[in-house]
């Protein structure tokens, strides 16, 4: 019997992927995606315009980290989105303040970063048993990493943890919005992305219900499914190595490592992984020379805030098509929301980014190859 580690090697190494990492796909509903980009982005404003508004202008990267909540059930139907939206921004709130309150503690490095990775492994395992699709756990990741740079006070710990929660909440209300101008808008767009035309046979999209199931009623059914469960090995497995590795090397963000890991590993199958991590390293590379001289010419609060909501927009229109052109947007704008919080190293910062999301992927693709379910004859246990 062939053993799974050689098949997934040899899967690694198919010149495919590069050819797929390259390949622009269209998208499957622009007008959907359009909508969904720009709430997301009213999102970020709001909660970055309601920090300034309070005068804690050194709280609005906090805010926008949960406003990130707007970027689930996006196509969803409003009962479901409400569930997903709220769901997830209390995850990323409860991410982020755990970490930051074992870095407050004076956790030991390896400590905290161990912590993270099973944040990244337990965000990876609630997406994919409630099917969430992207960006799966990778938005947890980024929450829990602002939290190991979240100040060295209880004070702080307590008003950006408020910070979040208040981005989060701001983002509830942006993606319900649409529901008091068109309470079935929602619903008619989720089945038009997943039934075909009317023919002389069935009847038009508008006339077409469909059951929504309930997050409680989605578990129920996938729990019992193969796959989350290696997916979440794996994830655990990829983000511990690439932390203790970046950690190890002197490396300034090691968790930024660990969120290179959980990204490449947010699907079920070595291309996947591959594919993913390619264009993360890649993108990323070239993101951070982008962001480079953005964060040198020290933009106002206002400017920045500005690039953030516009970066923000074009990701989410541009990551349906290509994921890779997706991070020279993403790699900016993440980098742009920590100098919010704090005063950067442009280069440093630029550099840091590229290397631990290279190591990342490195460390996910490593996991596909090495990581497999244990089989009992013609059976799959994970």
């Amino acid at each position: 019997m062939t053993s799974p580690v050689l098949t997934s090697a040899r899967d690694v190494l198919d010149r495919g992927h590069l050819r797929e990492a390259l390949r622009v796909h269209p998208s499957p509903a622009t007008a959907a995606s359009v909508l969904a980009a720009v709430r997301c982005g009213a999102a970020v404003a709001l909660a970055l315009g309601l920090a300034a508004a309070l005068g804690r202008q050194d709280l609005a990267g906090y805010a926008a980290l949960g406003a990130l909540a707007s970027l689930y059930g996006r196509f969803e139907p409003y009962r479901r989105r409400a569930e997903v939206v709220a769901l997830l921004g209390v995850v990323l709130t409860v991410a982020f303040t755990g970490v930051a309150a074992l870095t407050t503690l004076g956790a030991p490095a390896l400590g905290v970063l161990a912590a993270v990775a099973l944040v990244a492994a337990g965000a990876t395992v609630l997406c994919l048993l409630v099917r969430t699709g992207p960006p799966g756990g990778t938005i947890v990741v980024f929450a829990a990493a602002g939290g190991m740079a979240a100040g060295t006070s209880w004070a702080d710990v307590g008003e950006r943890g408020l910070a979040v929660a208040a981005g989060a909440a701001v983002a509830w209300l942006v993606a319900m919005s649409g529901w008091a101008v068109r309470p079935g808008g929602a619903l008619r767009r989720a089945v038009r992305r997943v039934t075909p035309g009317p023919t002389a046979t069935t009847p038009p999209v508008a006339d077409t219900t469909t059951p929504v199931p309930s997050v409680r009623q989605t578990l129920r059914e996938t729990w019992r499914e193969p796959g989350w469960r290696l997916g979440g090995i794996r994830v655990a497995a990829a983000a511990l190595g690439a932390g203790v590795v970046a950690h190890l090397a002197g490396l300034a963000h090691p968790a930024w490592a660990q969120l290179g890991a959980t990204a490449t590993l947010q699907g079920s199958t070595t291309r996947h992984a591959v594919v993913r991590a390619l264009q993360r390293a890649g993108g990323t590379a070239v993101g951070a020379l982008l962001a480079w001289p953005l964060l040198a010419a020290h933009l106002g609060f206002a400017a920045t805030c500005v690039v953030v909501v516009v970066l923000q927009v074009v990701t989410e229109i541009v990551v349906g098509r290509h994921y890779g052109l997706a991070m020279l947007t993403i790699t900016p704008m993440a980098l742009l929301m920590t100098s919010l919080a704090a005063p950067t190293d442009p280069g440093g910062a630029a550099a840091a980014r590229a290397l631990d999301t290279v190591l990342g992927a490195a460390l996910g693709v490593l996991a596909v190859v090495l990581v497999h379910a244990r089989r009992r004859g013609a059976a799959t246990t994970v």
